[in-house]
């Protein structure tokens, strides 16, 4: 009875509603129905509680990664409206990766390119390079060389407009400022404005035109069997490439695109919360990001079972204690083609739980998201710019065939962040649980303490006399 008499004492003195009505009378007497419903109330309350307070354990704990985005719009008193936002970074990516006045000039790199185009390792492990044969001189190029030499020349960009000025102009005519190329897996591309040091107001105020020329007579026999012809064109943040965006415009000749832009960044949450890794910033692709990630992991495959991978990363010396080397032809042909397609295989399994690649995404992520309109190119227009066109070209039809206009603007000189927040975090848990101790037991901090307290005592009374007074041994005997 030691356990029923201290409870019974407890209970005098517990801030917790209702316990006291258990063994003592109540305003509606002391018979024995009273108080068992208020002892079945009182189990009950203790079942639900403990049942709430358990999914609400599992709901922290089990699941940290249950979030929410949300689009935080901020008012102009909040913050000063910005007089200038930053330009994206345009790649420009032809789709006539091989030219064909580079094939005609090459004898027999046609039959070789058309080989490995079929992506077929065994084909390709049949490759004659050796002493003599036809592709002999090919055997120490890389992929590299023939893509920077064999790509669109320099000349089919024929202007950068932005508003009012010569991009090259307004960044005191410096290459390297105005735009740069980019040898990736779709071969020599164009990347203009690569510092992001161009920036313009929301607009046609701030609008750049590029144009460009497709140099249709040019495209080898392996493009013009392809459905698609002219450019693709991607809008990114200037510390990535384009060679890690799987995303792109497909751009025809013959039109105007009108491009309306905005910028938008993303913050998500590290662990425990979140998943991304606040460690991972940059790799040999420029900032992290998932795809670049992807993008290293695949040119660490195919080094790791080949010496060498397709295409060299922009930015090798982000990471110094990795070392990369491009494949040559022979190299590709008898090893990377074959690494390569079994990489791919296991990467786009989607049967597997989990790839070769761990890569969370990034914590802070730069998005340019684009609205695209057309509108094919006047002939009026096409006539006034047939005399300016390059030699063999001399009509207004090769102007609709071969030109193609980008009109890049912002639409809204706001930018728009997306952040991930907690869903479930300490303050939902103490919430939930305070919510149905409070409601249905009465109880609060004080009362968990109280009854942690009693057991603590209760425990060490029983097995230690801890408590007791001096004189309740011989007081019992005297009973």
């Amino acid at each position: 009875m030691g356990w029923y008499q201290d409870f019974k004492e407890f209970s005098d003195g517990t801030s917790a509603h209702g316990v006291k009505w258990i063994f003592h009378p109540s305003v509606h007497g002391s018979h024995k129905v009273v108080k068992v419903i208020f002892l079945v109330a009182w189990l009950s309350a203790i079942g639900y509680s403990m049942f709430v307070i358990y999914n609400a354990i599992l709901n922290f704990a089990g699941k940290p990664t249950g979030t929410k985005f949300q689009v935080i719009a901020k008012s102009n008193k909040e913050i000063e409206k910005p007089v200038s936002i930053d330009f994206p970074t345009i790649s420009v990516c032809s789709h006539n990766v091989i030219s064909k006045s580079y094939f005609e000039s090459n004898d027999h790199l046609e039959d070789l390119w058309t080989i490995l185009d079929k992506w077929d390792p065994e084909v390709a492990k049949q490759i004659d390079f050796s002493d003599g044969s036809n592709f002999a001189k090919y055997r120490d190029v890389t992929f590299e060389e023939i893509l920077k030499q064999a790509g669109p020349p320099d000349w089919t960009f024929m202007q950068c407009e932005h508003f009012i000025e010569l991009c090259d102009t307004k960044l005191n005519q410096s290459l390297g400022e105005f735009y740069e190329r980019e040898a990736s897996l779709s071969g020599n591309c164009f990347r203009i404005n690569p510092k992001g040091k161009l920036r313009g107001k929301g607009g046609d105020y701030g609008k750049m035109q590029l144009i460009f020329f497709a140099d249709l007579n040019d495209y080898s026999s392996l493009t013009r069997r392809e459905p698609e012809y002219g450019y693709t064109v991607v809008f990114h943040d200037h510390e990535s490439y384009s060679s890690t965006i799987p995303s792109g415009f497909w751009m025809s000749p013959g039109f105007i695109y009108k491009v309306d832009l905005s910028l938008t960044q993303e913050f998500r949450e590290p662990p425990p919360a979140g998943n991304c890794d606040p460690l991972k910033v940059n790799n040999t692709y420029g900032r992290y990001e998932e795809n670049s990630c992807v993008a290293q992991c695949r040119d660490d495959a195919l080094m790791e079972k080949c010496g060498c991978i397709h295409v060299m990363p922009p930015l090798p010396h982000n990471i110094p204690d990795k070392t990369y080397r491009g494949c040559t032809l022979e190299e590709w042909a008898q090893c990377g083609l074959g690494a390569y397609k079994e990489w791919v295989i296991k990467y786009s399994d989607v049967n597997k739980m989990q790839t070769q690649c761990k890569c969370p995404p990034t914590c802070k992520e730069t998005q340019y998201k684009a609205q695209l309109s057309s509108s094919q190119m006047s002939k009026f227009y096409a006539e006034s710019k047939a005399n300016r066109l390059p030699p063999g070209y001399n009509s207004t039809q090769h102007v609709l065939e071969n030109l193609l206009i980008i009109d890049v603007l912002f639409t809204s000189m706001q930018v728009s962040e997306i952040r991930e927040i907690v869903t479930y975090g300490w303050g939902n848990f103490l919430g939930d649980v305070g919510g149905v101790l409070g409601l249905f037991l009465g109880a609060s901090m004080f009362t968990v303490m109280e009854f942690l307290e009693f057991i603590i005592l209760a425990i060490c009374k029983s097995c230690c006399d801890f408590g007791k007074r001096p004189g309740d041994h011989h007081q019992l005997e005297e009973i």
